[in-house]
């Protein structure tokens, strides 16, 4: 695994990066994380809530894909 001086978590592809956006804004309601920006130090990615919320995040929410996701997750919790 590969180390960032900044110490901030690492995801290898932007894809990787998408995917974790969606899943804070599923598990916690009020997520200031709004996208994700290409390291100077380790050419990776990482998470910020500086800047404009990310195109897939905004698009989640106005397709109603975040409630999707948020009323699976109780329910899959719950029958657990």
């Amino acid at each position: 695994m590969s180390n960032c001086p900044s110490r901030k978590r690492i995801f290898y592809t932007s894809s990787e990066a998408e995917e974790e956006l969606l899943r804070i804004h599923v598990k916690y309601q009020n997520s200031t994380t709004a996208t994700f920006y290409t390291c100077d130090d380790c050419g990776y990615f990482h998470l910020t809530s500086s800047g404009d919320q990310h195109q897939v995040v905004k698009r989640a929410f106005e397709d109603g894909k975040i409630d999707q996701m948020r009323e699976s997750a109780f329910w899959t919790k719950k029958i657990k």
